[in-house]
């Protein structure tokens, strides 16, 4: 059965941190996905909008949430971050085919403890699996290490840490692999401040979204030294 594909409308579109945008699209009717999954837009060339390609963005609303929320780390260039970066605006139509993938949060009774683990847009999927199993009732211990390059990099501190604030399972710990002088939080990699902040990770589960290199690297790292069973580390990679 072919997926199918759905008209959305850009209700909201700004620039949140150095080349990173954010847009939120009105739910179609009829469209519905689980937290963790992703949309392949139909992405026009600037020069020539006859010229039509499909790039996937993971979402990063929940499902109980109004609308479909995305955000973008804009490589300078690419036809994404072109039709992003000066195309897209408020009002505009635009064409999808989704939901895809299968990067969804295992039944409460496969896994007990978790840890999210991203770099830069890679938190998109799963601020989705945490807004929804929030939403959900879910109390089981969740920690998201979130890191960014440098700190004009980062974005949605505020909403994380207010989620984190709002509930006590949920721990952030926010971590920059360039900091300035000024920044007073973690440094480094996912893996390396996972290890320093939760210890013991065993037990946990993990899903892990990132550039292909990061993804790569924790994946060795939760098998090899960490010994998370293979089925407990999910992972969703990014070019």
């Amino acid at each position: 059965m072919p997926t199918p594909t759905f008209t959305a409308r850009c209700t909201s579109y700004r620039k949140i941190a150095h080349d990173v945008y954010e847009f939120t699209l009105a739910t179609p009717q009829g469209f519905s996905f689980q937290a963790g999954q992703f949309v392949m837009f139909q992405v026009p060339l600037v020069e020539s909008r006859s010229d039509v390609q499909g790039r996937a963005f993971s979402i990063a609303s929940a499902p109980s949430e109004p609308e479909l929320l995305f955000v973008a780390k804009i490589k300078q260039g690419g036809r994404a971050g072109r039709w992003i970066s000066e195309v897209l605006t408020v009002g505009d139509d635009v064409l999808f085919q989704g939901p895809l993938g299968n990067f969804t949060l295992a039944p409460k009774a496969q896994e007990q403890q978790l840890l999210f683990l991203a770099t830069c847009s890679g938190v998109a999927p799963l601020r989705s699996h945490i807004v929804e199993a929030l939403h959900q009732g879910d109390t089981r211990p969740m920690d998201l290490v979130f890191c960014v390059r440098k700190d004009e990099d980062l974005f949605w501190a505020d909403q994380l840490s207010a989620l984190a604030q709002a509930h006590a399972n949920l721990h952030l710990h926010l971590t920059l692999s360039q900091p300035s002088s000024s920044w007073k939080g973690h440094t480094g990699h996912v893996q390396d401040v996972a290890e320093e902040v939760i210890g013991n990770l065993a037990e946990r589960s993990i899903y892990v979204c990132g550039g292909p290199e990061m993804v790569k690297a924790v994946r060795i790292r939760a098998l090899e030294q960490w010994k998370i069973p293979k089925e407990r580390v999910h992972s969703e990679d990014y070019v």
